[in-house]
């Protein structure tokens, strides 16, 4: 049920973008296909990627993925159009912390964290949901501007300050969070992937 809804999220989020994302779910199988099936109406008319296989079957070529979690040393500054880009959609409320970053070196995926600490501090640890994860990938792929990005997606009460000059943001710019405590902290035990179309 937590998977669905941040899914039920992230698919009209794509859907509206001019140029929308060859959008991927992967490892629906089992407890997760049969949530889909008895939470998510419609999904099987959606125009996505739905997959019973796991991430590194239907990608076989490691070097093929960049997998996006906090912990990671890399930090994304843009899109390269022959990889494909992962979001873990393992929602266990951060009870796992690194997980997503240990079994993506462990499958031999690239990895990346989203470049936050390059324009703000948080007042709390870096996780994200998957929705948050998605919407700020989706703002810089429409503006190419991270900072704004990232400002448009956090919300307020996680305390983002802009570096080097005290601004606070507030919740004028922030969408309310979901229920999902995963986005770059979550690990694809249940996986949802998007790959960028045009960029």
């Amino acid at each position: 049920v937590k998977l669905s809804k941040p899914i039920q999220r992230c698919y009209p989020l794509n859907r509206h973008m001019t140029q929308p994302f060859q959008f991927h779910l992967t490892n629906i199988q089992g407890k997760t296909l049969s949530r889909m099936d008895d939470h998510v109406d419609g999904y099987k008319n959606w125009d996505v990627h739905i997959k019973s296989e796991s991430l590194s079957q239907l990608f076989p070529s490691p070097s093929d993925v960049v997998y996006l979690c906090a912990e990671s040393e890399n930090t994304l500054t843009e899109f390269d159009d022959t990889k494909v880009y992962a979001i873990g959609g393992f929602v266990d409320h951060n009870a796992h912390k690194g997980v997503a970053y240990e079994r993506a070196v462990a499958a031999g995926f690239s990895h990346a964290r989203l470049p936050i600490d390059s324009f703000f501090t948080l007042a709390t640890r870096k996780v994200l949901t998957v929705c948050h994860v998605f919407e700020i990938i989706k703002n810089f792929t429409e503006s190419g501007n991270w900072e704004e990005a990232i400002k448009l997606t956090i919300p307020a009460r996680k305390g983002l300050e802009t570096k080097g000059d005290g601004e606070s943001i507030t919740g004028e710019n922030s969408v309310a969070e979901g229920e999902s405590k995963t986005g770059e902290e979550s690990n694809a035990g249940e996986e949802s992937k998007a790959r960028e179309e045009n960029l």
